[in-house]
């Protein structure tokens, strides 16, 4: 007489369903309970229809509409009415989750610690250990109050202040400024200057002004300008006056206040690009020429991330976090008065070496001929 699982759940005095999981080694229950299972299972002597099991490993494919389980998309605003960056990370890590077979919820998020901790008893409630952390930016210092315990959790950019150490994708933000910075050099741009708002440099825990010094230090001194972060408030008499004083040609900014300083600059009496050229970061669709974020690529990103804890049973915080970058695109405007478009690679990423080779065999050339 064979044995069913319904004879095992009798003999363990657990479910038909508490069995079928622990003997496919899926679900969430003790390790004690599923050696239990185990051992009963083989001392009944219980063997699976290989053609039942086979059918019903089909049944259970993400092709066939059924999820593994849930992910929380964790957010200060609701996805319909949210800013842009969120609409753009949410599509594309809803369509990559449902690939993957998560379904993935949006849960809104207040600074409040004792609704943060309400959220956390209703997500665990509902057995959601998969959570994704979009850029939170309506508080200068955001924390967070989770039992982390309980979750695979990874960020997206690097805005959360508690804690620190959760797994995170974001931008390689130094190394795009650097590589910005070089490149304008490159191109001619001789007095480069930053006017970069202080809450966003906060935002990128100080990258924008950390890597604008490394380059200035490796500047002529003639050619240094210190950075447009007023102490005081940020308005059109404190810039017009460093303009005046500084005189640089061309302004690394970030594109939420392009407008602003464009229009800055017009007062002044100056033209973009003409007078004047601006290099602008995080442009998402707009007519400013610069670097746009790829928040698709993030979203995606993050979703692979979360399973791969997920699968390698990685709940909690990290000693070591895992951080993916994801790289930023090049797009092209009207407010650069020298063109940069030959370095840019064919896939869209800012290259500043990718002439190296022409340059260095008519460099060669020259040196012939001369000989």
């Amino acid at each position: 007489m064979s044995v069913s699982i319904r004879d095992i759940a009798h003999k363990t005095g657990v479910s038909t369903a508490t069995v079928s999981l622990a003997l496919r080694g899926a679900g969430r229950m003790s390790s004690e309970t599923r050696a239990r299972i185990r051992a009963a299972a083989e001392e009944l002597g219980y063997q699976a229809h290989p053609l039942i099991s086979q059918a019903l490993s089909l049944v259970r494919q993400p092709s066939a509409q059924r999820y593994r389980e849930t992910l929380a998309f964790i957010g200060e605003w609701k996805t319909e009415t949210g800013p842009e960056h969120q609409k753009e990370i949410y599509a594309a890590a809803s369509e990559k989750a449902s690939q993957m077979g998560y379904l993935l919820e949006t849960f809104l998020i207040s600074g409040k610690p004792a609704e943060q901790r309400r959220l956390d008893r209703v997500l665990r409630a509902r057995g959601i250990r998969g959570m994704i952390v979009i850029p939170r930016l309506g508080s200068p210092q955001p924390r967070l109050h989770f039992d982390w315990t309980h979750f695979a959790a990874v960020e997206i950019g690097r805005t959360i202040w508690h804690p620190r150490n959760l797994h995170h994708v974001e931008t390689g933000n130094f190394a795009k400024v650097t590589t910005a910075l070089h490149l304008l050099k490159k191109v001619g741009y001789r007095r480069i200057g930053m006017a970069i708002e202080p809450m966003q440099n906060h935002h990128e825990s100080g990258t924008y002004y950390a890597a604008f010094l490394l380059s200035q230090i490796r500047q002529p001194a003639r050619d240094r300008i210190p950075i447009f972060a007023p102490t005081g408030s940020w308005n059109q008499k404190t810039f017009h006056a460093w303009v005046s004083k500084y005189k640089p040609d061309v302004l690394y900014i970030h594109a939420a206040l392009a407008p602003t300083v464009h229009s800055w600059l017009k007062d002044l009496g100056l033209n973009v690009p003409r007078d004047m050229s601006l290099f602008c970061t995080n442009v998402q669709g707009k007519p400013w020429s610069g670097l746009r974020r790829d928040y698709a690529g993030m979203g995606r990103s993050s979703v692979e991330m979360v399973s791969l804890l997920l699968q390698n049973d990685e709940l909690g915080l990290s000693g070591n976090p895992r951080c993916w970058q994801v790289d930023e695109f090049w797009q092209p405007g009207s407010t650069l008065s020298r063109p940069i478009a030959d370095y840019v690679s064919p896939d869209g990423l800012l290259y500043p070496g990718l002439l190296r080779k022409e340059e260095d065999a008519g460099r060669k050339t020259r040196i012939k001929s001369s000989s």
